[in-house]
Parts: C-alpha cells; sequence; structure tokens
C-alpha cells in the first residue's frame, strides 16, 4: 500500500469536504436571511420554491457535484464512498418503526431544551401558514419538509461530512457531523435536538455502513410532525395527540409523572433494541459483499500467486508431470477475511498518522463559527 498516495487522497477529500459545506453554510444563511427579509413578497409559493431549490441545488447537486469533479471520482465510487450501501426489506422496515420511536423521543427532547431556554426569556416563534389544509398542501410539505431534506441533509452530513472527516476518527467524525446539522437548522429551538438526532444518526450510519437507515428515520421524524400539524389543521383528534396528554399530566401529576417516566424508558429500550437488530441485519447482509469489497487486487494476487507455487513446485519435482490444483472457494474467502482485519489495521495505521491541513481545519471551524452566531443571534434576537 502507497502509504503517500492514501495520504494524499485522505487529505484532499478532506479540504474538498470542508471547503464545500463552508460554502453551502455562507449560501445557505444568505438565502435564510433574504427569505426572512422579502417573505411578504415572496409569499407561499415561493418559500417552498425556494426551500426545492436549496435542499435539490444547495445541499445535494452543487456539493457533489463539486466533490466528483474535485475527486475526480465516478459517481458510483462518490456514492459508495458517501455509504449508499443496500440494506435489507426487514432493515427498512425496523428503520421505519425506529423513525417513529425517535419522533416521539424528539418530543421528550425539545420540550425539555425548549422550557429551559424559555425560562432565560425566549419567546418561541409561532408557524402560520396562509395556504388551505387541503391534501396537495400535504403532498407539498411532505416533499419540502420531510422528503428532500431526508435525502439531501443526510447525503451532506452522513455521506460528504462524515466520510471527509474521517480523517479525525470515527468518534470526530460522527461529532462534527451531528453538531453542524444541528447547527444548520440556524435556529436555537431546533439546534439541540437536531444535534441529538444527528448524532445518533451518524451512528447508526457508520455502525450499519449504510446512510439509507439514516434518510428513513430523518424521514419519519419530519413526516410525523408534517401529519399532525395537518391532522391539527383539520380538525381531528389524532392532530391534537399531544394536547390531550398534556392535559391529562397536568391534571393527575402523580399518575401522570409515572406515566411519563414509564413511556420514556419504554422508547428508549424500543430504540435500543431497534438499533441494534439493524446492526446485526447490517452485518449479515453485507457480509459476503464486505468481503468482495476488501478483497482488493493485492490480496487476490497474493493468493493466487501461491497457488501458482504449488504448481511450480509440483511440477519441478515430478520433471514435466503436471499437477491439476483445485481452488476451493470457502478457502479462498477464508484468505480473504484473515488478511481483511490486517488491511483495515494497516489503513487505520496510516489515518491516525495523517496531518490534517491547516486550512481544512480553518474551513471547518469556520463553518461551525458561522453557525453558532446565527444559532445564538436566534436566541438574544429571535432572527430567522
Amino acid at each position: 500500500m502507497d502509504e503517500k498516495k492514501v495520504e494524499n487522497v485522505i487529505n484532499k477529500s478532506n479540504l474538498v469536504t470542508n471547503i464545500i459545506y463552508f460554502g453551502v453554510m455562507v449560501l445557505f444563511i444568505v438565502l435564510r436571511i433574504l427569505t426572512s427579509v422579502f417573505a411578504e413578497n415572496i409569499g407561499a409559493v415561493g418559500s417552498y420554491l425556494i426551500s426545492i431549490f436549496t435542499q435539490v441545488g444547495l445541499l445535494f447537486l452543487i456539493p457533489f457535484l463539486i466533490f466528483k469533479f474535485s475527486m475526480r471520482a465516478k459517481t458510483h465510487d462518490v456514492f459508495e464512498n458517501f455509504r449508499f450501501n443496500k440494506i435489507s426489506l426487514k432493515a427498512v422496515l425496523v428503520a421505519v418503526g425506529l423513525g417513529a420511536i425517535v419522533f416521539f423521543l424528539n418530543v421528550y427532547v425539545s420540550n425539555f431544551f425548549n422550557s429551559i431556554i424559555q425560562l432565560f426569556g425566549y419567546k418561541p416563534a409561532v408557524s402560520s401558514s396562509s395556504l388551505p389544509a387541503e391534501w396537495w398542501v400535504l403532498v407539498l410539505n411532505l416533499l419540502c419538509t420531510a422528503i428532500l431534506p431526508a435525502i439531501c441533509e443526510e447525503f451532506l452530513h452522513r455521506g460528504m461530512l462524515m466520510s471527509g472527516n474521517s480523517c479525525f476518527g470515527v468518534k470526530k467524525s460522527i461529532l462534527i457531523s451531528g453538531v453542524l446539522f444541528g447547527l444548520l437548522h440556524l435556529n436555537i429551538e431546533q439546534f439541540f435536538y437536531a444535534t441529538i438526532i444527528g448524532l445518533f444518526l451518524g451512528y447508526l450510519c457508520w455502525s450499519t455502513n449504510s446512510i439509507y437507515p439514516s434518510m428513513i428515520i430523518h424521514f419519519m421524524n419530519n413526516a410525523l410532525s408534517v401529519f399532525l400539524s395537518f391532522a391539527r389543521a383539520k380538525g381531528w383528534a389524532v392532530g391534537n395527540l399531544f394536547g390531550y396528554i398534556s392535559e391529562f399530566l397536568t391534571r393527575n401529576a402523580v399518575l401522570g409523572f409515572v406515566m411519563f417516566v414509564l413511556l420514556l424508558i419504554l422508547l428508549v429500550m424500543l430504540a435500543i433494541e431497534a438499533t441494534k437488530f439493524l446492526i446485526k441485519d447490517s452485518f449479515v447482509t453485507e457480509f459476503i459483499a464486505q468481503k468482495k469489497k476488501y478483497a482488493s487486487f493485492f490480496l487476490r494476487k497474493s493468493y493466487f500467486d501461491e497457488i501458482e507455487n504449488i504448481k511450480q513446485s509440483s511440477t519441478q519435482s515430478k520433471g514435466s508431470e503436471k499437477r491439476v490444483v483445485y481452488v476451493n472457494l470457502n478457502e479462498f474467502l477464508g484468505y480473504i477475511g484473515n488478511n481483511t482485519s490486517a488491511f483495515l489495521a494497516e489503513l487505520e495505521q496510516i489515518q491516525k498518522k495523517i496531518k490534517v491541513p491547516l486550512l481544512s481545519k480553518i474551513f471547518l471551524w469556520g463553518a461551525i463559527a458561522l453557525g453558532v452566531i446565527v444559532t445564538v443571534m436566534t436566541f438574544i434576537w429571535g432572527l430567522l
């Protein structure tokens, strides 16, 4: 393995990633400011169009194209590097259920942090829509608030950002993607729970080696919020679900507190078990694929070189007599498996030696600083 070449590729990927993300953060803030200032002129329809452009263009297409051409990589290689790996149907269904669990846990977390910042004088913004509570509005909201963010925001954070900053190590790359995911919301109300969800999705993406569970959970969390808002506007009972729960807890303090704690414990336990299943299932599903992936050319060449040596030694020992040597597939896969661990260990040692370019750190911390400044401003002055 050419250590210098690997180091150069990782450094370049890291630098390109952080430059792209810094640019995305700047443009995202500018768009939010312009949208806020000219909200009356833009109107509801214009806001939806800007949202679609922001998600598809700014958070997905532009970063993808810049990264692809900067790294001179094939489209397939880019998506593979960003963990766009298949998962089983069972994993999809479990991820859907886990997304619903995460939504309800998110209600706990957001209410907790919002109550804290309100103690310091923060007044939550009241959102309103000028569009009627029609089905086409629900579909439009699902597209702009659930489908596109699940794809585009996960691509940017759990895909490009985590992969590009892998040179910092697993824990730091997950932390970076989670914190920046929270900061990109540019809202003190959303920062806390978005960061916690971002950290969880980063861990899940890394553990399953696939970005799809994160996308599904992200979609479910946002989609349930959109649906309940729609149901509330339509006057459906389910729309006021949390209102009924809150009223019950208020009227029955002791019983309500006990149920509150028990439900929280139940949700956490279900989330843990669902996460374990996804990790295990992804390992089983991708086991053979991972062996093939890491069975790179030099491993195969080394193995068949050994086979060739056996042939030559057999020929030399018995003159011109030739022996047929059969290659056992299980033996070959076993050989690959044994050498894969050594290959990964060598790659990890190389990553530890890599010194991240100062310019890359400047852009990374610049993006974090911009996000922090705007988020704090939303707390002080209620902007954006």
